[in-house]
């Protein structure tokens, strides 16, 4: 019976574990961070979140959580972009050039989390939009950072809304990118993290019985 009982904790385990994974594939948010300590005294650094083809499926970007931003700082915008520092800056992918320039001041790490959303196109359309930021100097055209990509994106991240997938990619050593797993993960994770130490337990128990 004790063994019975053994095995069942460990097909919840598991059970948990399968589920904590599925929603970890479904986290649309990610954190970016970049490190200017190499850029000089400020410059902008420029958000985008542009369609990769034409008529991909519509979709948003939600840019929050900034750290190292000056509010009071100049920013400039194009296309489908709203809202404040404060409140978190809305990307649209309508037009085909959405920009935010912001002003910035150099010398520490710069970071934000974007969150992707748009409803799964039910056409089959795997187009997916892209959102990249880079770094210029004061004058608004060098472009910083040593990137490696032909248009000097320092970071970028893939979002399709039909299947929900997100992909990253990196050009430059002061860039990083770490997902950020939504609250039903980490509760999942809790719960997995519990039933693997009650089946600890349980053998450390057994072993002294």
């Amino acid at each position: 019976m004790k063994a019975h009982r053994l095995s069942l904790r460990h097909m919840a385990a598991a059970l948990a574990l399968a589920l904590c994974s599925s929603f970890a594939a479904a986290d649309t948010t990610v954190a970016i961070t970049i490190d200017t300590s190499s850029f000089g005294a400020g410059g902008w650094l420029d958000l985008q979140f542009n369609p990769a083809y034409a008529g991909a499926p519509a979709a948003t970007a939600t840019v929050s959580n900034f750290a190292g931003f000056d509010a009071a700082a100049a920013v400039e915008t194009a296309g489908q972009v709203s809202g404040s520092l404060a409140a978190g800056y809305v990307f649209g992918n309508g037009d085909s050039w959405n920009d935010l320039f912001h002003s910035v001041t150099y010398g520490g790490i710069l970071s934000f989390d974007v969150t992707f959303g748009g409803d799964a196109d039910l056409s089959g359309n795997v187009a997916e939009s892209v959102f990249a930021v880079s770094a210029y100097g004061a004058d608004g055209v060098t472009l910083l950072g040593g990137s490696s990509s032909i248009d000097g994106s320092l970071a970028v991240v893939n979002w399709t809304p039909a299947t929900g997938g997100i992909t990253t990619a990196v050009y430059s050593d002061v860039a990083t990118i770490s997902a950020v797993p939504e609250p039903s993960s980490w509760l999942m994770l809790g719960i997995g993290g519990m039933l693997i130490a009650g089946v600890a337990r349980r053998k450390a128990q057994a072993k002294l019985g």
